[in-house]
């Protein structure tokens, strides 16, 4: 039975619908065979026209219109003509809307064999008349086929755009609402034919009448209630219109941008419309705002747009508002793979779209309304004086939620004003609603994460408030205090010691009653203090550890992000115990970690990754012996396919879904060359017309960035030990570089950068120094993939899009470097220069708008500071590699940079160019000499700036001139010293960060490093028998570790080259400072040598001076100069027990 007809077919697709498993394969097995032939298409047809049963209509029609298509051009022309006229017959003549449907979409197949060749003339006439058609079933099935008409041949019916606009109009307008409906949905892929502005002009003649319908639609929708499926999505796959006329590349679209992003305010406001309505007329009004930043302005649509957000943001919503903020979890259960139902919070949309103007509009577009919005809400007069009697709890909330999406982009400003903000923070930390005091604690964590150094601060009035929080019984409050100690153990890191003790006992014993939601914010808290707080963590890490055994043996689902979090913070706890502490207990978290990685939990790889990468780096190159079996799991990561395609719901109904019939010569291609129209495989759905949908959750993301880190770090610590990976790494890296999602291809070319490290050491060249390379210093087998890298991330920062990726190119090219030496990029540095000016510019790919009227450096005062960061590192990495090489390269870059200096630019841009300014001055060496005098008044006019970070980095300037050119700088000493002095007053506090009026930590310590580095450079001229005292007093540094060797050095030369008379009285004073650097946990163990070796000399020097003394005047030399048990007894006055027998025992070494 080749080609059953009649009865027989009949039969044959009542048994393919039936539920009798063997009796369907057996039916599938005919109808596979008869569809490859064109002689069944009779057949098919006479079953569709004449078949008693729905259901076999409906199938029937499925069926051949996937086969038709590579079945076509066996039949001869007249057969077409039947074919034709068959199913026009069928298609008036049904009266089930679902085989209408069925057999509609088979007549857009067949028509794109025929239309564009001018064949079928009849079938335009046949819609003409069913659109005029008094039954509401014909007019609603003309709509549908045009609909599929203009999704299948759009170029034939682009020829027909002004007829089919009149037709829209007039459907959009029929009285039956199953008509307007079906046109709306017609109208969707209409939009997408446009090309010339001509047409736009046709199109925009249908923007009111649809909006109108669509309205309608959204009411209809809402009335009928959520589960009415087929209404919402009819409303949403509308929006696409929009979508798709906001992203034409035309002039004349911007004319029509003004109401549409009134329409969309509107729908956006309506609250009784589906969330997920509401989230596209936003997500429209976002895209838009972001092609096109200054538009909003220009449309005068800010403060509506704005208005809009802000009510929003006080919609009372039931569910947690910092869902995948704050929840270690991101607010998903950990196996959740179906995200069907729509489970956003207008909320977190809004909250979308004011972080997006925030970072694309001026920070005094957008800061403004938000804070007189949060300032009214509490402002004083209510009851006990704290918040206004008409301010509701949801309106409270959302002032403090948008303070909080703010404070990112508008950092800078808000750094201005800390202590006003701490205050209305800190009245909504004690308001008498929860949901409240959960929003204070997420915003101020946001503030200690953005608004550095100023919040930092502040942290005594902080801390109460989490204690606060801490002790309260309401576990949401609970758990969101845990996530403002994250982000304070990240931010303060060693400054939060004094309070290490008090926090650590709450938590521990948080953590031994809480649910396991709740402990998975604590031992995030943890993990971040500890990194923070480093060795003096160790106390903790034991009874924490032993907690972390015991979660890491769980395989229950429930515990899996539990389990995840517990192996991020074992990875940390071995850091800070290193290779030897962390030894007893490395065996059993090893082999549960690795265990970890067979179950079904993209977190809690990740975390093995982070876990197995703090391994690599404490145990260095013996690493080396875990790589066997740790980086095929990671390349497995790595190479894991995380991604599914989905189609998307139906449009034309629910028909029977055929078998898969697909025949391997089916194909053909062409829009009217007859041949293929085989569904199965079309880039659309067969039904709705709409893209599949390509669906990666987040933590797969994050885990194979996760896995890219890993395998970074295990070449970077194993060095030539990862030599035999080195070639399946690289490979494996390469192919994500181009990945959907930046957020990878960071990772991507990050960790090929740590790759490098292996063929570099694997192949040792040349020893190099700082200048122009006067020979390739690299081995032929570490150039092939340097060449390759350099190359790669000079294209990417000429053509990614996204900033990140740029940010991690030059991220990778100053690593490559650093450790490679100039000759690494020698043959690329023109491009290399090239596209940094492009960047300092603001005009490389990543950082240029579609409206070229806002293009321009002083129309952009608010750029990605992380981006232009990473350049000016780049830019500071290449000076110091080529030292005075870099001269030429420095006439150009600095006139760049001058104009992050502008009175208009963000205070973070001062910072950057001051600080850059500074390291090319300590790479260039005294090549620095003829841009020394416009340099000085720079950080001259750094030290008066008011913002700390300026200041700090302008002392860095000015000891580095000294430094690097002290004949020109010498006489300028006096007044230099003088612009000094003000910066050396500290606050009061034990810390010294200047709550109280006086200078920052970082500010100071850089002052005195800055008087260091003068004195090393001219003594002479630094007047020390004024300047030590003050200098001595002010001393040790409180925070930047990095000038501890500075000020360290600068005492030693004090000690070999000034006067008896100069230093003599302060001996003592010098001798507690080593005794504080040799022993105080901020300085690292090569200043502790440093310090104890000092001091070693200094009381060998001590005893030498007594026993010549003594040979003269033994007497006297007791009495005046006091031995050296004396010095030492004083210099071990101000430390601890512990710390004076730890100096002891470097002493004696």
């Amino acid at each position: 039975m080749s080609v059953p007809g009649g009865a027989e077919l009949e039969l044959v697709l009542q048994q393919f619908l039936g539920h009798d498993n063997v009796t369907r394969r057996v039916a599938e097995k005919h109808l596979a065979k008869a569809l490859k032939s064109p002689q069944s298409i009779p057949a098919f047809l006479d079953r569709i026209g004449t078949s008693p049963h729905a259901e076999v209509r409906q199938l029937a029609a499925t069926l051949l219109r996937k086969k038709i298509g590579g079945l076509w051009s066996g039949l001869r022309n007249e057969d077409h003509v039947a074919v034709e006229q068959a199913l026009l017959k069928s298609l008036q003549a049904e009266s089930n809307r679902l085989v209408r449907l069925a057999v509609a979409h088979l007549i857009s197949v067949v028509a794109k064999f025929t239309l564009p060749s001018k064949r079928w003339p009849e079938l335009l006439p046949f819609l003409l008349q069913l659109l005029q058609a008094p039954e509401v079933s014909h007019r609603e099935i003309a709509m549908t086929l045009i609909h599929a008409l203009c999704d299948r041949i759009p170029t034939f019916m682009r020829q027909h755009l002004g007829p089919l606009v009149d037709v829209f109009l007039k459907g959009l307008s029929d009285p039956e609402t199953i008509v307007r409906f079906a046109t709306l949905r017609a109208v969707a892929p209409v939009v997408s034919l446009v090309e010339e502005d001509h047409e736009l002009q046709h199109i925009s003649r249908l923007l009111g009448p649809t909006v109108t319908v669509l309205q309608e639609a959204i009411e209809r929708q809402g009335h009928v209630g959520q589960e009415d499926e087929s209404s919402l999505e009819l409303v949403l796959s509308v929006f696409e219109i929009f979508d798709d006329l906001a992203e034409l590349p035309l002039s004349t679209v911007k004319q029509h941008l003004h109401g549409l992003i009134q329409a969309m305010l509107q729908i956006a406001a309506n609250t009784q419309a589906h969330i997920a309505v509401r989230e596209r007329a936003v997500s429209i009004i976002g895209s838009i705002a972001a092609d096109n930043p200054k538009l909003l302005a220009r449309l005068g649509l800010v403060d509506s747009v704005l208005q809009l957000i802000l009510a929003v943001l006080v919609e009372n919503y039931t569910a947690d508002i910092f869902r995948g903020d704050s929840d270690p979890n991101g607010g998903a259960p950990a196996d959740d793979e179906d995200d069907d139902d729509f489970d956003a919070s207008g909320i977190q949309f809004a909250s979308q779209l004011l972080d997006q103007l925030a970072g694309t509009l001026p920070n005094t577009v957008v800061l403004p309304p938000v804070l007189n919005f949060a300032q009214q809400q509490f402002s004083s007069g209510g009851t006990n004086g704290t918040t206004p009697a008409t301010s509701s709890p949801a309106t409270r909330r959302g002032a403090v939620l948008a303070l909080s999406v703010v404070s990112a982009e508008c950092r800078d400003p808000l750094r201005e004003m800390v202590p006003q903000l701490l205050d209305l923070l800190l009245l909504a930390g004690s308001d008498s609603e929860v949901p409240v005091r959960e929003a204070a604690c997420v915003c101020l964590s946001r503030f200690v994460e953005n608004l550095q150094p100023e919040i930092l601060a502040h942290h005594g009035r902080i801390l109460p408030v989490v204690f606060q929080c801490l002790d309260d019984p309401n576990e949401k409050l609970q758990q969101k205090a845990c996530y403002m100690l994250d982000k304070l153990g990240e931010g303060m890191e060693r400054d939060f010691v004094p309070y290490l003790e008090p926090v650590c006992t709450r938590l521990l014993a948080l953590l031994g009653r809480s649910s396991t939601a709740t402990q998975a914010y604590v031992v995030q808290s943890l993990g971040a203090i500890a990194a923070g707080v480093e060795e003096l963590f160790k106390p903790y890490a034991p009874a924490l550890l032993s907690l972390v055994q015991q979660v890491m043996s769980s395989e229950q689902p429930e515990h899996y992000i539990l389990r995840a979090r517990c192996t991020e913070i074992a990875g940390i706890i071995a850091g800070i115990l290193g290779e030897e502490g962390f030894g007893v207990f490395e065996a059993e978290l090893y082999q549960r970690a690795m265990h970890g990685l067979r179950l079904e939990c993209s977190e809690l790889r990740e975390y093995t990754f982070g876990f197995l990468a703090n391994l690599a780096q404490i145990h260095g190159k013996n690493w080396a012996g875990r790589l066997p079996e740790t980086v095929p799991v990671v390349l497995h990561a790595i190479e894991q396919d995380d991604g599914q395609l989905r189609a998307a719901p139906s449009v034309f109904g629910k028909d029977s879904q055929g078998p898969d019939l697909k025949d391997e010569d089916e194909d053909q291609d062409q829009e009217g060359n007859g041949g293929n129209d085989n569904d199965d495989g079309d880039e659309e759905d067969e039904e709705s017309g709409r893209p599949p949908i390509l669906r990666v959750r987040t933590s797969d993301l994050d885990m194979k960035s996760a896995a890219l880190h890993a395998l970074g770090a295990f070449a970077l610590m194993t060095e030539e030990h990862f030599w035999p990976y080195f070639e399946a790494a690289f490979e494996s890296s390469l192919k994500l570089v181009q990945y959907f999602h930046s957020d990878v291809r960071s990772n991507a070319i990050l960790s090929m950068r740590h790759q490098l490290t292996a063929a570099y050491h694997h192949s040792p060249g040349l020893p190099w120094s700082p200048g122009n390379p006067e020979v390739d210093t690299l081995h032929p087998d570490a150039r092939k993939p340097v060449d390759f890298l350099v190359t790669l991330c000079l294209e990417r920062m000429e053509n990614d899009e996204s900033k990140d990726v740029v940010a991690a190119c030059c991220e990778a090219l100053v690593g490559i470097t650093r450790l490679m030496g100039p000759a690494a990029v020698h043959s690329h540095m023109n491009k290399l220069m090239d596209r940094l000016m492009t960047l300092l510019r603001q005009r490389a790919y990543c950082q240029t708008r579609e409206d070229e009227e806002d293009q321009g450096l002083e129309d952009h005062p608010d750029h990605d500071q992380t981006l232009i960061d990473s350049v000016a590192d780049l830019v500071d990495t290449l000076a110091k590699a080529y030292g005075a090489g870099f001269t030429l390269h420095m006439a150009a870059v600095m006139p760049e940079l001058m104009r992050y200096l502008g009175p208009r630019r963000p205070t973070s841009d001062h910072v950057m160019a001051v600080g850059s300014f500074a390291e090319i001055c300590i790479g260039m060496g005294p090549a620095v000499e003829p841009f020394a005098p416009r340099l000085m008044e720079v950080f001259v006019q750094g030290l008066s700036s008011k913002d700390a970070g300026v200041r700090s980095n302008a002392c860095y300037g000015v000891g580095a001139l000294c430094q690097q050119v002290p004949l020109i700088m010498a006489p300028h000493f006096p007044s230099l010293l003088q612009r000094l002095r003000p910066l050396l007053n500290r606050g009061q506090g034990e810390d010294g960060q200047g709550e109280d009026g006086g200078q920052p930590a970082n500010v100071v310590d850089n002052a005195l490093a800055c008087i260091a580095r003068m004195i090393q450079a001219n003594k002479d001229g630094c007047h020390l028998e004024q300047v030590l005292p003050v200098w001595l007093d002010r001393l040790p540094l409180r925070q930047d570790a990095l000038e501890h060797m500075t000020v360290y050095r600068c005492l030693a030369f004090l000690l070999e080259s000034a006067s008896e008379l100069l230093v003599g009285p302060h001996r003592v004073r010098v001798a507690q400072l080593l005794a504080h650097g040799a022993t105080h946990h901020s300085t690292d163990g090569e200043t502790k040598d440093y310090c104890a070796g000092l001091l070693r000399s200094l009381l060998l020097q001590q005893q030498q001076q007594q026993q010549q003394q003594q040979q003269q005047q033994q007497q006297q030399q007791q009495q005046q100069a006091g031995d050296a048990t004396q010095l030492l007894s004083q210099a071990l006055s101000g430390l601890s027990m512990e710390a004076q027998q730890a100096l002891q025992l470097r002493l004696a070494a």
